[in-house]
């Protein structure tokens, strides 16, 4: 059980808020492509550094804004703007739309490359230790959709939605809130491919803005983040678990 509150409650989110929420936001996304660019350029002697690296240019630039944006004297603000909250239902929501965004993602792969395309890590030879533990189960299948979703629908989507219904447009608050966060989403993901492959790049946007959008909609629709932070384990562990046994 968490915090959970109505999406338009006018009255515990203040315009100066939602401003000040966006601002860590859009510098904390952007500081986390940018480093996926760097990091992603140079070479590592080491698979485990590589893959350690990869992961923590991104975790720490979003975890870092929710820091800044969370920083309020309001008692229990941070988690009731997330609305980082998880009820029973939120199993079902989230089940039912990792599995079809996974579905829809797979007809995208087979359609991109002529088949199911593979998200395992490899990280060489395999020895079940703890990297192997960290880099193909935790990090991918609980970790990065934990980090993820509490930035991309917990944060942007929620600083964007009510940044939008403070100056008037309330009735297109819902459509922009999800297009920028799903965007976004596919964005950070995009970065760190090679440009020069056309069907990876167009099977990882598709894929990315379709997981996107259904998580955005969906806290919309229920008020919280736990649904997508299911949805988006589902959505991860669907395509990585079987690659691993």
């Amino acid at each position: 059980m968490g915090i959970t509150a109505d999406v338009t409650e006018p009255a515990r989110i203040r315009p100066h808020d939602v401003g000040s929420a966006l601002a860590p936001a859009t510098l904390g996304v952007t500081v986390a492509m940018a480093l996926i660019v760097v990091v992603g350029s140079l070479t590592f002697a080491d698979g485990r550094l590589a893959l350690l690296l990869g992961y923590l240019c991104v975790w720490v630039p979003l975890l870092g804004s929710l820091v800044v944006a969370g920083g309020r004297p309001e008692a229990g603000f941070w988690l009731g703007f997330l609305r980082l909250s998880v009820r029973p239902i939120d199993l079902i929501w989230g089940l039912g739309v990792g599995l079809v965004a996974r579905t829809a993602a797979s007809l995208i792969e087979i359609w991109g490359y002529g088949s199911i395309g593979s998200a395992g890590v490899r990280l060489g030879e395999t020895v079940y230790d703890g990297w192997w533990l960290f880099g193909a189960l935790l990090a991918p299948v609980l970790l990065a959709p934990l980090v993820e979703e509490v930035f991309f629908r917990g944060l942007v989507l929620r600083a964007v939605h009510d940044q939008a219904a403070a100056h008037g447009a309330k009735w297109a608050a819902a459509p922009v809130a999800v297009g920028v966060s799903g965007l976004t989403f596919a964005l950070m993901h995009l970065m760190a491919l090679d440009l020069g492959s056309t069907a990876t790049v167009a099977v990882v946007a598709g894929s990315t803005l379709i997981f996107g959008l259904a998580a955005a909609w969906l806290s919309l629709a229920t008020g919280r983040i736990g649904g997508a932070i299911i949805a988006h384990v589902t959505f991860n562990a669907l395509v990585i678990v079987p690659t691993l046994f």
